[in-house]
C-alpha cells in the first residue's frame, strides 16, 4: 500500500545546499509560530522552482507500493517527497487534524474528491488532474484519493500542517 521512509540529516543538508528552494520553503515554514493558513502555503508552493533532479538522487520509489519520503518533520510542519509509479494510489483517506498542500513536480497527479453516504462509503464527486507546477491543497474534513494514473512516474513535494499523524481510509461505494 505505502511504504514510508525519512532522509537521513547528511541527505536533508545535501538537498538543501543543492536547492535553494527547498532551503528557502523550510525557513519560511519555520518563521511561522503555528501553521501558515492552507491558502497561503498554497501560494508559497506555487512558487517554488524546484530541482528535480537534485532531489530525485536523495529520495527513492518502490515498485509495488508508493514511496513517502519524509524530508522534515518539525512540530508544526511535515515535507514529503512522494512518488507514485504508472498505476500507484493512494488508498481514499482524510488527513484528521491537519491540511496538506502538494506541488507536482513531476507527472501527472490525478486527485479524486469523495463524499459519504448514509453508510459511511465514499462515492467520488469530482476528479481532477494536475500538471507540473501545479498544487493541490486539502482541508483536514476532505475526503480524497491521490493517484498516478499517467505512463511516468510522478513525484509530488507535499506539506502537512501539522505533520500528519492520524488519518480514516473509507471504503468506496
Amino acid at each position: 500500500m505505502v511504504e514510508s521512509r525519512t532522509v537521513s540529516p547528511e541527505a536533508l543538508l545535501e538537498i538543501r545546499a543543492n536547492d535553494g528552494e527547498i532551503h528557502d520553503l523550510i525557513m519560511w515554514l519555520d518563521s511561522f509560530d503555528g501553521r501558515p493558513g492552507l491558502n497561503e502555503l498554497g501560494e508559497r508552493l506555487e512558487s517554488l522552482d524546484v530541482d528535480v533532479e537534485s532531489l530525485r538522487n536523495t529520495i527513492q520509489s518502490n515498485p509495488n507500493d508508493y514511496c513517502r519520503n519524509t524530508l522534515l518533520r518539525t512540530d508544526y510542519y511535515e515535507i514529503v517527497a512522494i512518488i507514485w509509479r504508472p498505476g500507484q494510489d493512494t488508498p481514499i483517506h482524510d488527513h484528521l487534524g491537519s491540511d496538506c498542500a502538494f506541488l507536482i513536480l513531476e507527472g501527472e497527479s490525478t486527485e479524486t474528491v469523495y463524499q459519504l453516504n448514509e453508510k459511511g462509503q465514499a462515492y467520488p464527486v469530482s476528479k481532477r488532474v494536475y500538471r507540473p507546477g501545479e498544487v493541490c491543497a486539502a482541508d483536514e474534513p476532505d475526503i480524497h484519493r491521490v493517484s498516478n494514473d499517467g505512463d511516468g512516474e510522478l513525484i509530488n513535494l507535499h506539506v502537512y500542517t501539522p505533520p500528519l499523524h492520524a488519518f480514516n481510509i473509507y471504503d468506496p461505494e
